[in-house]
């Protein structure tokens, strides 16, 4: 076991160009009140990149609990005549981030499948109107903090009242074709000597691919964030249907089609943290004030995590840590951790050092790695890791674990370093 650090002391971590990078860490037994294993900077405020999806996790969790699931309903307005719908078919959309999840395909039924099989059961094949979705929550899209460069790539896939298809499609090279089919994508490629790469404004559905593909590529496929997903979705919906496409002021029945359940909370917690799926964060966060803006959904987190852990000062921007307006400390993490510990449907959602996630590669040939369940945070300058050391046996929690770096001069060194560190626990 190490000795403990004390706070201002020595860094615990030999970095290389030590003197340029922030540290904070907060290493402790799980039991209240212990001495901490290793503290060095515990209070100082630091940008956590994707370790925020922990704080989000366990607020969702705490108050919504680990069987909660986000609803999907598609009605049906209007009269029905001989198979066709003479209205409009309406999607009441929650913020379900799994719609058309490839990480969920195995577990849910397909739901473009459901609502054309639960239309044919009220007798429509066809619609005369359209299919709509209800009106937009506000700030949709991706967080205004979030860097431009992430925009374009699924980093960058934002929140939106419909999600669909994880809000990426992909994009072949050198056809320019989408998949699936994007409405009005307008999509050149300006060709060059560097390697492939697209740009697209946030909101926009324009789309400049750059570069060339390699010397032995015939085709090559780029995974970019959706501009539209909603729009997605029901021109979808709409081809299914052989929608006429206009919105008609039908005065007739309303008939609910279909109720679309997601997985539950716990298992798309488990698959975002594994994952670090930003999408699936930032929708996870707005389930705490449904169809209210984002701030309401951070104000409601910021209540919620005052009754597990001291956040004063704490910065909280996103649910998914990809803003650095986000600014949380080492000891904040740790007593979240240690008030989330008795969670389990929290601790499960950690990805298994070794095994799974982002942090399959981490602790390489290092003994015991395995008893270390942790979720990885990294930008540009920061790399962090919170989480868990578990008993051999009971696989308990027996420490909560809390590593800030920023301004890291060499990611790879620092990741060793922390390596290191956790070894000796």
């Amino acid at each position: 076991m190490i000795g403990v650090a004390v706070a201002f002391g020595n860094c615990p971590l030999s970095l290389k160009g030590g003197d340029a990078a922030s540290v904070g860490i907060y290493i402790a037994p799980i039991e209240a009140g212990r001495t901490p294993t290793v503290s060095y900077q515990p209070e100082r405020l630091m940008t956590p990149a994707s370790v925020m999806k922990s704080v989000t996790v366990a607020a969702a969790l705490n108050c919504l609990g680990g069987s909660h699931r986000w609803e999907t309903r598609v009605l049906a307005v209007g009269k029905i005549e001989n198979g066709t719908l003479n209205g409009n078919i309406i999607i009441e959309g929650s913020g379900d981030p799994t719609l058309g999840s490839t990480y969920f395909r195995k577990e849910q039924p397909d739901f473009l499948r459901l609502v054309s099989e639960s239309a044919a059961r009220y007798g429509i094949r066809q619609i005369d109107g359209k299919v709509i979705r209800a009106a937009a929550w506000p700030d949709q899209g991706p967080v205004p903090s979030w860097e431009l460069e992430d925009i374009p790539g699924v980093d960058g896939a934002g929140f939106y009242r419909l999600n669909w298809s994880d809000n990426v499609f992909t994009l072949m090279v050198p056809s320019l074709t989408p998949t699936p089919s994007i409405p009005d994508l307008d999509v050149k490629w300006q060709k060059s000597t560097k390697s492939l790469n697209a740009w697209r404004n946030s909101g926009s559905t324009s789309v400049t691919v750059t570069g060339q593909l390699g010397k032995k590529q015939q085709r090559a496929s780029l995974k970019l964030s959706m501009p539209d997903p909603p729009t997605v979705l029901t021109s979808s919906l709409d081809s299914i249907f052989h929608s006429r496409g206009e919105n008609l002021r039908s005065k007739g029945d309303t008939v609910v089609l279909l109720t679309y359940l997601s997985p539950e909370l716990r298992e798309v917690c488990r698959s975002l943290m594994i994952r670090s799926d930003n999408q699936m964060a930032e929708a996870t966060l707005r389930l705490l004030a449904p169809g209210q803006p984002r701030s309401a959904a951070i104000t409601a987190e910021k209540n919620i995590l005052a009754n597990i852990a001291d956040l004063q000062y704490a910065r909280i921007a996103d649910g998914s840590g990809l803003s650095r307006h986000n600014a949380v400390s080492a000891r904040q993490l740790g007593e979240l951790l240690r008030t989330m510990s008795t969670n389990s449907d929290y601790v499960d959602s950690f990805a298994h050092v070794g095994v799974d996630g982002t942090v399959r590669s981490f602790m390489k040939n290092i003994p015991g790695r395995e008893n270390f369940v942790l979720k990885s945070g990294s930008m540009t300058g920061v790399v962090c890791y919170c989480g868990y050391r578990l008993d051999p046996q009971s696989k308990a929690p027996t420490h909560v674990i809390a590593i800030m770096v920023n301004n890291a001069p060499n990611a790879s060194d620092v990741r060793t370093q922390i390596a290191k560190l956790l070894s000796n626990l």
